[in-house]
């Protein structure tokens, strides 16, 4: 890619500012899309390229980066908005002649850009995808305080894409940065995003539960968790617990997760239903 392309960032929320000033910061031609006129002011007042989305037919934008919110409520994500960004960049597409690039950074539900947003773009400008324009999904891994500086230090970079042309064209966008490219289709690309952050929340789920049962025991949790930190296996290695090797055995694990349940139900009269869920997932398994 040449530092001449410009890169369009639809939706200019936190991840959108994060993204589009990262790749600024890279050398590279940005121009933040919203269509809050608050935001498209603030980031204007701070010296940046912004227009609202009526104005994008007025530019020429090689790349879309589609950062904007996806919802979750009562039935599920909800991807009204996508749907709108994916129409806004469609009625480009049909006036532009270049082969131009639409990447999906907003968390979505595995499928999402295979099913819905490929379609949808091909029906409403009248191209081809893989001939006309490319597509790929590009999930963020950015905290909320520290996007920026997380953009332009990942940890990891995960590019999915059906269309191998589309995904050397992205590519070619992270070839400076720090950290090597993970490959996949855009259902695993999109699958990793959310598998990164259940085992996250599970985590904090975890250690949140076992502060309980400590301050019960009056045990000083903090001194007890990052002592585990440096002992646990599951910590200390990477391949611990991802490979395909059934449910968890052995002399330990099963006694213990279950010792353990029973004694704080006992003894403190305290329930642990995520270590309740923990046995259960793993009888389940074992029945398989």
């Amino acid at each position: 890619m040449s530092l001449k392309d410009e890169i369009a960032i639809l939706g200019s929320g936190v991840i959108g500012q994060a993204t589009g000033k990262g790749f600024i910061k890279k050398g590279y031609r940005v121009v933040f899309v919203d269509i809050d006129h608050k935001i498209v002011k603030q980031l204007r007042d701070e010296g940046f390229d912004s227009i609202h989305t009526s104005e994008l037919k007025q530019r020429s934008p090689d790349l879309f980066f589609v950062t904007v919110q996806v919802p979750t409520k009562r039935k599920g994500p909800q991807v009204e908005k996508l749907k709108k960004a994916i129409e806004d960049i469609s009625f480009y597409l049909k006036k532009t002649d270049k082969y131009v690039l639409v990447v999906v950074r907003s968390t979505v539900p595995p499928f999402t850009t295979k099913n819905l947003v490929t379609p949808l773009l091909e029906k409403l400008s009248g191209k081809k995808a893989g001939k006309d324009f490319g597509v790929c999904s590009n999930p963020e891994y950015l905290r909320e305080r520290f996007g920026e500086e997380d953009f332009l230090n990942p940890k990891v970079i995960i590019i999915g894409s059906e269309d191998e042309k589309a995904a050397k064209k992205l590519s070619a966008f992270y070839e400076n940065f720090p950290v090597s490219i993970h490959h996949f289709n855009t259902v695993e690309a999109e699958m990793h995003k959310y598998v990164h952050n259940l085992y996250n929340a599970c985590k904090i789920s975890f250690f949140n539960e076992q502060r309980e049962v400590c301050e019960e025991m009056n045990a000083d949790a903090d001194k007890i968790f990052k002592a585990v930190v440096e002992s646990a296996e599951s910590s200390w290695n990477p391949e611990y617990g991802i490979k395909n090797m059934g449910p968890f055995g052995g002399s330990c694990l099963p006694k213990d997760t279950e010792g353990f349940l029973r004694w704080v139900k006992n003894s403190l009269n305290k329930k642990l239903f995520l270590m309740e869920s923990v046995i259960k997932v793993n009888n389940r398994l074992k029945r398989k």
